[in-house]
C-alpha cells in the first residue's frame, strides 16, 4: 500500500517581505560589485569628460605638442633600423635624445618594456593621439579611488577623492597644452602613497615580520611604481613627489619622537622607502645617468658666458632667477581658488576668437590654479576637525601650505629662496607654479577627512551641534558670497587691472593709457569681471547646496549616501563646469597640416637629398624660429624648441645673436626658410612659393680645412663671431693650445663625407699636411669620440661651438661615433636592478602563495600575511 501523502497548503509569503528579500539579494549583488562600479564610474567619466578626443577622434595641436610630433618620423627611422636613439641631429646642430623626446622603450628595462608594450597596444596610439595620455588620467583616478579606500575604508569617500583629484583645472589642462610626461609623472603617485602606506601600517604591525611577504610584495610594487613614475623623465615634477614623501615621512618621525610613540615602524617604513627608491633609479640608471651627465653642459646645469664675465652676475645660478621664476604664483590669486575667472586666463574664445585675458604675475597661462569650491571647504572641514590629533593630517597641511608658499617663487619668496640658493640642482628648475599638482592632492585628501569627520560625528551623535554651527558659517559665507555677487566691485576691480604686471606689459608695447583704459573695458570687464560675479553666484549656490545636505544628514533628514553621493556630484559639476571652458579641441586635420607637403620642403629635399652635408634655419619675422617642424622632414636645422639646450649654442645665440650670418655659416646653414624677403645681401633668393628660400652666399661645406689657428679667450671668440671679422677657413679659434705645428692645406686637400646616420659620421679625407680640419658639428665634451683610421683621436673646441681635428698628411678615413659610457654602465645597471627587482617580486609572491595554501590547508589563515 502506497505510502498518503499528506497535502499541506502553500505558505504565502508576506509580498513585502518578497520584496524586501530581493532588495536585499540586490543590495549584496552590489556591495559585491562596488569597487568595480566604482572604478567603472571613474573610467566612464574620464572618457565621457575627454569624449571629443575618444570618439570623434579630435585632437590638441598646440605648440609643445607639434614640438614633440616632429620627431615622429625620425623615431619610426630609428625603430625601423633596429636603433635605440642616443642623439637627434635635428635641432640646434644636433643633442642628446632623453632630454628632448619620448623615446621606444628599452626592452632590457623589461619591467617598463612589458608596461609600454601592453598600454601600447591597448591605446593603439597610432591611430589615437590622445588616448594613451586620456588612459592615463584614468589609471590616476583608480589609483587614487585604492589609495583613499585604504584610507578611509569608505568606498563613496574614495570616489569623491578620485573624481576631485583627476578633474583638478591644472591637472586637465596638462594633455591640452601638451604636457603629457606630467600626467605620466602624476598617474602613478596615488599608488606610490598607497604602497608606501601599507609598508607603515605593516611595519606599526609588531606582530609581523621586517622581511615578510606582505612586505617584500609591497616593496616591490612600490619600487616599480616609482620606476614607471621616473620613466616620464619629468625631473621636476619628480623631484616634488619626493620632496611630498620626504617630507610626510619625516614629520611622522619627527611627530612621533615628540609624543614618544613606536618610532621603529616609521623608520623601518622610511629604509624600505629609500630601497624602493633607489631601486626604481638604479632600473632607470641609463636614462638618469645620462641626463646627470649631460645636465653640466646645458643651460640648466651651467651659467651662460655673460654670467660667468660679469662681475655682477658671477653668482649667478644656471638659469637666471627671472627665467626660473617666470611662472610664479603670487598671493593675491588665491582667490582663484574661489573664483577661477577672477584673474582670467588664455584661450578664452570671445565671439569666435581665443583671447587670452590673463591680467596676473605670469607671463601668460592657459587655466586658473583651481582645484574646487566643494573640496576648499571640505578640505577646511578636514583640518578643523582632525588636525589636532591626526599626524597624517597635520603632515598633508604642512605640505599644503609649504607647496603654497614654495609656488610664489620670487612673489613671496621666503620659502623658495632657500630651496633655489641651497638645494641641489633645484636651481635646474623653472615654474615654481607647478608644485600646484602636489598641493592639489595633499587638499583633496584633507577635503576626504572633511567626509569622513562628517560622518563620523553624525554615527557617533557627538559634536552635532558643532556640525550644525559648521554648517551655519557656510550658508553665511554662500550669503555674503552671493550679495557681494549682487552689489559688485567693478571700481576695484578696474583699478586692480589698471595697476597689474598687464598693464605694465601693454605700456612696454607702446600701448597709450587710453588704449589700456578701452582694452580693459572692452575685454577684461565684460568677460573675466563678468565671469567673477557669475563665480560667485554659482560657486555661492554649490556651497549652499553641500551645505544643505551637510545639515540634512546631520538632522537625520537624508541617508549617508544621499549625502555623499550628493556632494559628488555638486563637486564634479563645480569643476567639470570651469574645466570645459579650458578645453579647446581641435580637428585631426590641424595636425597633419602641420606636417603636410610643403613646396619649400620639397624642392629643398630634391635639389639636397642628402640632408646630413647642410643645414636649414627658418626664419619668421626676419628671426629665428624656436620650433622643431623641420625635423619631421628629416631636415638638420640650426635652430628647434627645447628649454635645455646645449648651453654654448645658446651662448653663441645670445652673443653673436642667432640671425648673424657668420654664426649660420659656422653652424652649416646652407639654405634659409622665411616667410617674407630678406635684405640681407649675405643670401640669395633661389626659390619663392609659400615660403620663400634663401640660399648662403658664404656656405662652408660641413667639414672643412682651416688655415691655421690662434688661441683666444671664450668671450673674445663670440665677440668675434658676433663682429664677423674672420674667415673660418683662413682662421680657427681655439680656447686652448693645442701645441701641434698646423700646416696650410693646398688645393690637393680634400674631405668627403661618406656616410651620415644617428650616431656616426664618417668621412673620407686627404691632407696634404697636418692639417686642421673643422667640422661644422656641436661640441660636446661627453659621449663623441672621433677615430683617424680606427685610432682614438682628441677633438678640439673650435671656433666656441664647433669641433676640430689635426689629421695627418695622407690618405685617411675619419669617423665620429657617439659612445657615450656613461650610458652603457647606466644599462648595465638598469639590467641588474630589473633582475633584483624580478627577485623580490618572485620571492614575495611565491612565498605569499606556498603560505597561504598552507594555511588554507590547516584552515588557519596568517592574517599578517593578508594583502
Amino acid at each position: 500500500m502506497a505510502k498518503q501523502i499528506s497535502k499541506q497548503k502553500p505558505v504565502l509569503k508576506n509580498p513585502s517581505s518578497l520584496s524586501g528579500s530581493r532588495i536585499a539579494d540586490s543590495n549584496s549583488t552590489f556591495f559585491k560589485y562596488e569597487n568595480f562600479i566604482y572604478i567603472g564610474i571613474i573610467l566612464l567619466s574620464v572618457l565621457i569628460f575627454f569624449k571629443e578626443g575618444v570618439f570623434s577622434g579630435k585632437v590638441f595641436a598646440t605648440g609643445d605638442i607639434l614640438a614633440s610630433d616632429s620627431f615622429r618620423t625620425f623615431l619610426d627611422d630609428a625603430k625601423k633600423s633596429g636603433v635605440f636613439p642616443l642623439w637627434v641631429p635635428y635641432i640646434f646642430m644636433g643633442m642628446p635624445n632623453f632630454p628632448i623626446i619620448s623615446y621606444n622603450p628599452r626592452s632590457y628595462d623589461f619591467f617598463y618594456f612589458i608596461w609600454d608594450s601592453v598600454y601600447g597596444a591597448i591605446t593603439n596610439s597610432s591611430t589615437n593621439g590622445v588616448l594613451p595620455v586620456i588612459l592615463y588620467y584614468a589609471i590616476f583616478g583608480i589609483g587614487f579611488y585604492l589609495y583613499s579606500n585604504y584610507k578611509f575604508k569608505n568606498k563613496l569617500i574614495a570616489l569623491y577623492c578620485a573624481l576631485t583629484a583627476t578633474f583638478a583645472t591644472d591637472f586637465i589642462q596638462r594633455i591640452v597644452v601638451g604636457h603629457n610626461t606630467k600626467v605620466l609623472a602624476l598617474a602613478f603617485f596615488p599608488l606610490i602613497l598607497l604602497f608606501l602606506d601599507k609598508l607603515i601600517d605593516s611595519f606599526d604591525d609588531k606582530s609581523k615580520s621586517v622581511f615578510s611577504f606582505q612586505n617584500l610584495i609591497n616593496l616591490a610594487l612600490l619600487a616599480l611604481m616609482l620606476h614607471i613614475q621616473l620613466n616620464s623623465n619629468h625631473i621636476q615634477m619628480i623631484f616634488y613627489a619626493y620632496l611630498m614623501l620626504g617630507i610626510y615621512l619625516l614629520y611622522l618621525i619627527i611627530y612621533r619622537v615628540v609624543k614618544k610613540t613606536q618610532i621603529s615602524g616609521i623608520i623601518k617604513s622610511g629604509i624600505f622607502f629609500v630601497i624602493a627608491a633607489l631601486l626604481a633609479v638604479a632600473m632607470n640608471a641609463d636614462v638618469m645617468m645620462t641626463m646627470k651627465e649631460y645636465n653640466k653642459y646645458s643651460m640648466r646645469g651651467e651659467p651662460g658666458i655673460e654670467a660667468k664675465i660679469d662681475k655682477k652676475v658671477a653668482d649667478d645660478q644656471p638659469l637666471d632667477y627671472q627665467y626660473a621664476t617666470n611662472w610664479s604664483f603670487s598671493p593675491g590669486e588665491v582667490i582663484t581658488f574661489l573664483l577661477p575667472y577672477y584673474y582670467g586666463f588664455g584661450d578664452v574664445e570671445i565671439q569666435g576668437q581665443k583671447a587670452n585675458l590673463y591680467w596676473g604675475q605670469m607671463p601668460f597661462t592657459t587655466n586658473p590654479m583651481y582645484f574646487g569650491v566643494i573640496v576648499l571647504i571640505l578640505a577646511v572641514t578636514g583640518i578643523f576637525y582632525n588636525f589636532r590629533k591626526n599626524p597624517f593630517v597635520q603632515a598633508m597641511t604642512v605640505i599644503s601650505v609649504v607647496f603654497l608658499f614654495m609656488s610664489f617663487g620670487r612673489n613671496f619668496s621666503l620659502i623658495y629662496d632657500l630651496f633655489f640658493n641651497y638645494f641641489p640642482y633645484f636651481s635646474s628648475f623653472r615654474a615654481p607654479v607647478m608644485i600646484h599638482h602636489f598641493m592639489n592632492i595633499a587638499i583633496v585628501i584633507l577635503s576626504g577627512f572633511g567626509l569622513k569627520s562628517v560622518i563620523e560625528i553624525v554615527k557617533g551623535k557627538t559634536d552635532s551641534e558643532r556640525l550644525k554651527k559648521l554648517c551655519y558659517v557656510f550658508f553665511g559665507i554662500a550669503g555674503l558670497m552671493f550679495l557681494i555677487s549682487i552689489v559688485g566691485f567693478e571700481g576695484s576691480y578696474t583699478d586692480s587691472v589698471s595697476t597689474s604686471s598687464l598693464a605694465e606689459k601693454l605700456k612696454q608695447q607702446g600701448a597709450t593709457a587710453q588704449q589700456i583704459s578701452q582694452y580693459i573695458k572692452q575685454q577684461i570687464i565684460p568677460n573675466a569681471y563678468a565671469n567673477s560675479i557669475s563665480d560667485l553666484r554659482l560657486h555661492a549656490f554649490f556651497i549652499a547646496l553641500v551645505a544643505g545636505l551637510m545639515f540634512m544628514y546631520a538632522t537625520n533628514k537624508v541617508s549617508v549616501k544621499i549625502f555623499l553621493a550628493g556632494t559628488i556630484l555638486i563637486a564634479v559639476i563645480d569643476l567639470w563646469n570651469v574645466n570645459f571652458k579650458t578645453l579647446h579641441w581641435d580637428n585631426p586635420g590641424e595636425t597633419k597640416n602641420a606636417f603636410a607637403e610643403t613646396d619649400f620642403t620639397n624642392w629643398l629635399l630634391k635639389t639636397n637629398p642628402d640632408t646630413y652635408t647642410y643645414r636649414v634655419a627658418e626664419f619668421n619675422g626676419g628671426r629665428l624660429t624656436t620650433d622643431n617642424t623641420m625635423a619631421y622632414y628629416r631636415l638638420h636645422s640650426f635652430n628647434g624648441y627645447h628649454g635645455a639646450k646645449i648651453r654654448i649654442y645658446q651662448d653663441a645665440v645670445d652673443v653673436a645673436e642667432g640671425e648673424n650670418p657668420l654664426l649660420l655659416t659656422l653652424g652649416g646653414v646652407k639654405y634659409i626658410i622665411s616667410d617674407k624677403p630678406l635684405q640681407d645681401t649675405s643670401f640669395v633668393q633661389v626659390f619663392k612659393g609659400t615660403k620663400f628660400i634663401y640660399e648662403n652666399k658664404n656656405f662652408i661645406p660641413k667639414a672643412f680645412f682651416a688655415d691655421g689657428y690662434k688661441v683666444e679667450k671664450d668671450i673674445t671668440i663670440l665677440n668675434n663671431i658676433r663682429e664677423m671679422n674672420f674667415d673660418p677657413r683662413k682662421v680657427a679659434f681655439l680656447e686652448k693650445d693645442i701645441n701641434q705645428k698646423i700646416d696650410k692645406p693646398d688645393s690637393t686637400a680634400s674631405v668627403k663625407l661618406v656616410k651620415g646616420d644617428i650616431h656616426s659620421l664618417e668621412y673620407e679625407v686627404n691632407a696634404t699636411g697636418n692639417n686642421l680640419l673643422v667640422f661644422s658639428e656641436i661640441y660636446l665634451p661627453f659621449g663623441w669620440k672621433a677615430y683617424i683610421d680606427g685610432k682614438e683621436s682628441e677633438i678640439h673646441k673650435t671656433d666656441y661651438i664647433l669641433r676640430s681635428l689635426v689629421v695627418p698628411q695622407g690618405k685617411h678615413k675619419v669617423e665620429f661615433r657617439y659612445e657615450p659610457a656613461v650610458y652603457y654602465t647606466g644599462k648595465s645597471v638598469s639590467i641588474g636592478a630589473n633582475v633584483l627587482l624580478g627577485i623580490i617580486l618572485l620571492a614575495g609572491v611565491f612565498g605569499y602563495a606556498t603560505n597561504k595554501k598552507k594555511s588554507d590547508s590547516t584552515g588557519n589563515v596568517k592574517k599578517d600575511e593578508n594583502i
